[in-house]
């Protein structure tokens, strides 16, 4: 993909076209597992950037430290499994138009058990996104 164009405005404003793809880049914090990440724009104290889950694959069990995130599906289907602070696990599907939420210090990993490479836009509470592999 090519690189990222930025347009700036006088009022701070940007515009990012194009650039955006999941390479594990150092930016994104890099990857977990199966699990690719990418970034796109960082302002104000938030992240925003894109994962890519392929069919059939799992991320590893990981953190993003206090960081809060919340995913956007885009396309396919990703399975969460969060470890609780009682020492249970929830798990749950999002599904393409769909929105989790994850809060931060939580260890979780990502599956996509779909039939399909899932793509989603991922959003954390932070300029620099922080990612601790526990596996």
């Amino acid at each position: 993909m090519s690189d990222p164009v930025v347009t700036e405005f006088p009022s701070g404003c940007r515009v990012v076209s194009g650039g955006l793809d999941a390479d594990n880049s150092a930016a994104a914090a890099g990857g977990s597992g199966g699990l690719a990440r990418g970034s796109a724009l960082a302002e104000g104290g938030m992240w925003l950037g894109i994962s890519e889950l392929p069919a059939g694959h799992a991320s590893t069990l990981h953190h993003h430290d206090g960081q809060a995130t919340i995913v956007y599906l885009i396309r396919g289907e990703m399975t969460f499994l969060v470890d609780r602070a009682d020492g249970r696990t929830d798990e749950f599907t999002a599904r393409a138009g769909e929105i989790a939420a994850i809060p931060g210090g939580l260890n979780h990993r990502e599956e996509n058990r779909g039939g399909e490479p899932c793509l989603c836009v991922v959003v954390r509470n932070a300029d620099q996104p922080r990612v601790v592999n526990i596996e």
